[in-house]
């Protein structure tokens, strides 16, 4: 397969560990929900197999991306994607969100923007993953949000911006990091499985030092329809086209 049919196909197709987390629609919706500009230095923690921060450089080549993970086996998978996708203004690494400061890999306030899609849950809350290598993407087992909040805050510029997905249901609970990190809440915009719904999912874009005020933006539904016969909105696929990957042949 060429690279252009890769990148076609995105995500279809990206390697994944066995034993690893496999991601869903959560971090799609983020690579498209963080707009960048040509030079932004990107940097996504918890890059997993690299779906973000991927997702985010094939919208936009320009950008320089930098990918973090506690899982030497996902760095593994992310940089074989990278290079499979053709994407080169990319570098991944292994680190310890917790270490962040003191490992001297990645230098303070030295990033336009810092992504995440952090763990959703504490250990006590839901049933854990029983594969090992799954379980730290949903739960805090080796990274908590705060870790992961802390890392953001650590390496973004002054004025710069952090993108998170999270639970809608703990929504309080970032807010109050992010503002406790100096990274002021900008935008934030809930996404239900169905109009009608509950949210179930929060996107969240926020500014370190940023001033007063904040966008709470109108709903995204995902799915209309029942059974069978559900189907992506076409609101979805309008904000996210990667979500449209299995509808092509």
């Amino acid at each position: 397969m060429s690279i252009a049919d890769r990148r076609d196909y995105f995500p279809r197709g990206l390697e994944q560990p066995e034993s690893g987390f496999r991601f869903s629609t959560d971090p799609l919706l983020l690579a498209c929900f963080m707009k960048t500009r040509s030079g932004d230095r990107v940097l996504d923690l918890g890059t997993g197999c690299g779906v973000v921060g991927l997702g985010m450089a094939l919208q936009n080549p320009g950008i320089d991306l930098r990918g973090v993970d506690v899982d030497p086996a996902m760095v593994d998978a992310a940089r074989s994607n990278a290079t499979l996708l053709g994407l080169d203004r990319t570098c991944f690494f292994h680190e310890d969100l917790a270490g962040i400061r003191v490992s001297g890999t990645i230098p303070p306030e030295s990033f336009d923007m810092v992504v995440a899609n952090p763990p959703y849950r504490d250990p006590g809350s839901g049933r854990i993953c029983p594969e090992s290598g799954r379980a730290p993407a949903r739960f805090e087992t080796r990274g908590t949000v705060r870790d992961f909040v802390a890392a953001a805050a650590y390496a973004v510029k002054n004025r710069g911006r952090v993108g998170m997905v999270f639970l809608a249901e703990r929504l309080d609970y970032l807010l109050q990091l992010l503002r406790e990190y100096r990274l002021t809440p900008k935008r934030v915009l809930p996404v239900h499985s169905r109009g009608g719904e509950s949210a179930r999912l929060v996107l969240v874009e926020a500014r370190k030092n940023g001033g007063d005020g904040m966008v709470l933006a109108s709903g995204l539904s995902l799915y209309c329809g029942t059974g069978d016969n559900t189907v992506l909105t076409d609101e979805a696929v309008l904000f996210c086209p990667f979500l449209g990957c299995n509808t092509k042949k």
